[in-house]
């Protein structure tokens, strides 16, 4: 009898996954490509301005940087790396810059996910979630996406 209803509660679980995947339309996962590509793209900003930021930082290259992000704004750690004043300073800039741009990604998905979804944020992490769940959501989210950049490119 166990076995049974453990059966049963399995089967209600694969299959309510079955029926969510059904359930989020193509135009929604248009809606949410949309909303990652806006996401994409304030990302690949938050990477060119810090590219340019060590570009333009005398006494810094790519590679310090990189050193000295590993410690993470932890003090004992930049010591260690032997930091110099100007690239704690430095480094200080670069994370307030790129914390305020992903408190700014994270506004704007939020702000999308309840004007673009319907109900919003539970539509939002419905759609997540079966992205990186179920293989049938996300190939019909990549084939969405695909069209959406081929379109883009299309008219650039």
């Amino acid at each position: 009898m166990k076995k049974v209803s453990l059966m049963v509660a399995v089967m209600s679980v694969l299959l309510a996954g079955v029926v969510n995947a059904q359930e989020i339309s193509n135009e929604n996962l248009r809606r949410y490509a949309i909303m990652m590509e806006t996401v994409d793209a304030m990302k690949q900003e938050i990477s060119d301005l810090t590219n340019e930021m060590i570009k333009n930082q005398e006494g810094m290259d790519g590679k310090r940087y990189l050193e000295l992000a590993k410690a993470g704004g932890d003090e004992a750690k930049l010591e260690a790396a032997g930091a110099k004043d100007y690239e704690k300073k430095f480094m200080e800039l670069v994370t307030n810059m790129q914390d305020e741009r992903k408190q700014a990604i994270s506004d704007v998905v939020s702000i999308m996910a309840t004007k673009m979804l319907p109900d919003g944020g539970k539509v939002y992490k419905e759609i997540k979630s079966a992205v990186d769940s179920d293989p049938e959501v996300k190939a019909r989210y990549e084939a969405i996406q695909k069209a959406i950049n081929s379109a883009a490119d299309a008219g650039a």
